[in-house]
């Protein structure tokens, strides 16, 4: 297994499930459909959560994999690390935002 393939993966997969994370947050507090959906099917609307969220990253960090084919640079490195930075500063904009504007 190409290690470049994992972390160019792992990394798109991350950026992707923090921000899938952080709207499936505000989902679930707006809408009782899918809160009670994800208890209905998980027993818990957290486990659901957490289930969907690793779906999401395995499923993202397996495609990007077996679609990449670039090698590693520094500049590519450095895109990596902007990406887990800012998806991360992004999802929690999107929680912190949610709650600071419906408390």
């Amino acid at each position: 297994m190409n290690k470049i393939k994992v972390a160019v993966g792992s990394v798109i997969g991350y950026a992707v499930t923090a921000l899938f994370n952080g709207i499936l947050v505000v989902i679930k507090e707006t809408n009782t459909g899918v809160m009670n959906w994800l208890k209905i099917t998980f027993g818990h609307h957290w486990i659901g959560h957490g289930i969907l969220t690793i779906l999401i990253f395995v499923f993202v960090t397996l495609i990007i994999m077996s679609v990449y084919k670039g090698e590693l640079t520094d500049k590519l490195a450095t895109k990596l690390i902007i990406t887990v930075l800012v998806s991360t500063l992004l999802s929690v904009f999107i929680i912190a935002g949610f709650y600071m504007a419906n408390l």
